[in-house]
């Protein structure tokens, strides 16, 4: 996958050393970037399902643009 694709992923929202891990539906992980902005909503998250919709900027990385539990 390229830099900068953007995806539209569901799965459960975890934390892992205080970062925070999308474990995707189909498998697989992202680490997500949510910034200032989204941070105190994505921890009540935690633990629930979601959908993630963002801009990869790493390997395994989502720069978050959107955050919802579904």
């Amino acid at each position: 996958m390229p830099m900068g694709s953007i995806h539209d992923e569901t799965g459960w929202l975890n934390e892992q050393d205080g970062q925070l891990i999308l474990r995707r539906d189909e498998g697989g992980r992202w680490r997500l970037d949510v910034g200032f902005w989204l941070w105190r909503k994505s921890r009540k998250l935690v633990g629930r399902r979601v959908r993630v919709q963002g801009v990869r900027s790493a390997f395994d990385l989502l720069d978050v643009q959107k955050l919802e539990a579904i």
